[in-house]
C-alpha cells in the first residue's frame, strides 16, 4: 500500500511539472475546454429556467367555460367531475357572476362597467368555470369535454363560450417554448464542436509532450518502468485541464446566476429556478458534474494520443 502510495506522488508531481513545462499549450486546452463545459452547464441552466417559467406563466393561461342560464349546481358538479378527471386539468374554480363583475371592474374604469352593466343587465356576464392545466398543448382536449353531448344544455354552444386561452400570454409561451428548442440544439451543437476541438487541442499537446519526453520515456522502458507508470503522468497532465475547466466553468456560470438572478429571483417565474440553481445539493452537483465531464474529455484526448504515439503494447 505504502509503494502504491509513493508511485502515485511521483505519477502526481510528474504530470504537475509536464503541466507547467508546457504552460502556453496547457492554457490554450484548458481555455477551450471552460468554453466548452461553460456552454453545457450554461444549457442546463437556460433550459430549467426556461421550464420552470413557462410553468409558471402556463398558470395564467386558462379554459374558460362560460354556463347558460339557469344551471344548476350538479349539473355544475357534474361537469367539474369530468374535468378533473383528466390528468391535463390541475384546478377548477368556479366563477359567480358577482366575481365576473369584480375582476371586470379591476381592469376597467368603474363608472364604465356600471354603465355597461345597467344597459345590459346584471345577467350580461354568465357563471363560468376557470380551468387551469398543466400543459398547454391540451387546450382543446379539456375544452373538447365541455363540448361532449351530455353537458350541450348547460354550456353554451356559441363560439365564444368556450374560450382556450386565446390570449397574447399564450402566444407569447407558444414562442418561448419554440425558442427553448431551438436554443437546446444550438448548445448541443456549440457544445459538441467546443468538445471535440478541445479533445483535438490535448490530443496535440499530450503528443508534443510524448516527443518531447522520447528519450526520457526510453530510457524508462530500459530500466523496467511498466506502461502504466508511463502513461500516468500523462494522464494526470490531461485530468489538471479537465479540473481546472470544470472549476472556472462553473464560476463563470454561478458568476452570472448570483449577479443576474438574484435581481431576478423576485419575479415569480424566475423564483423556482434561482432558489434551485442556489441551492448547496445543486451546486455540489453542478462543480462536480462539470469537473468529471472535463476529466472525461481529457482522459479520452489523451488515452488516444498515447495509444497512437507510445507505443506501448509491442514493448
Amino acid at each position: 500500500m505504502k509503494r502504491k502510495l509513493i508511485t502515485l506522488r511521483r505519477l502526481t508531481i510528474s504530470g504537475i511539472q509536464n503541466f507547467f513545462r508546457n504552460s502556453w499549450l496547457s492554457v490554450a486546452a484548458t481555455a477551450v475546454m471552460i468554453v466548452a463545459l461553460t456552454i453545457i452547464l450554461g444549457a442546463i441552466l437556460i433550459n430549467v429556467t426556461a421550464r420552470n417559467a413557462i410553468k409558471e406563466l402556463s398558470k395564467d393561461i386558462k379554459v374558460s367555460i362560460y354556463f347558460q342560464d339557469d344551471v344548476v349546481q350538479a349539473q355544475r358538479d357534474k361537469l367539474m367531475v369530468s374535468l378533473k378527471a383528466n390528468k391535463a386539468v390541475v384546478d377548477v374554480e368556479y366563477i359567480t357572476r358577482e366575481k365576473a363583475q369584480s375582476r371586470l371592474k379591476q381592469n376597467q374604469d368603474d363608472g364604465f362597467v356600471d354603465q355597461t352593466l345597467a344597459l345590459l343587465g346584471a345577467e350580461a356576464l354568465p357563471e363560468s368555470f376557470d380551468v387551469s392545466v398543466n400543459d398547454l398543448s391540451r387546450l382543446e382536449e379539456v375544452g373538447g369535454i365541455a363540448k361532449g353531448a351530455e353537458f350541450k344544455n348547460i354550456v353554451g354552444q356559441g363560439e365564444d363560450d368556450i374560450t382556450l386561452g386565446k390570449t397574447r400570454s399564450k402566444d407569447t409561451i407558444d414562442r418561448a417554448a419554440s425558442a427553448q428548442k431551438y436554443i437546446t440544439l444550438g448548445s448541443i451543437i456549440a457544445a459538441s464542436i467546443f468538445a471535440s476541438v478541445s479533445v483535438l487541442i490535448i490530443f496535440n499537446t499530450i503528443r508534443m509532450a510524448i516527443f518531447t519526453r522520447a528519450e526520457e520515456i526510453r530510457i524508462m522502458k530500459l530500466i523496467g518502468a511498466t506502461p502504466d507508470y508511463i502513461r500516468g503522468p500523462f494522464i494526470i497532465e490531461a485530468c489538471m485541464y479537465g479540473v481546472i475547466a470544470g472549476l472556472l466553468s462553473n464560476a463563470i456560470i454561478y458568476t452570472f446566476v448570483l449577479s443576474v438572478g438574484s435581481k431576478l429571483s423576485s419575479q415569480r417565474e424566475f423564483a423556482e429556478t434561482y432558489a434551485l440553481f442556489t441551492s448547496p445539493n445543486l451546486v455540489s452537483a453542478m462543480i462536480v458534474g462539470g469537473v468529471l465531464a472535463g476529466i472525461l474529455i481529457a482522459i479520452l484526448s489523451s488515452t488516444l494520443a498515447m495509444e497512437k504515439y507510445l507505443r506501448l503494447k509491442k514493448w
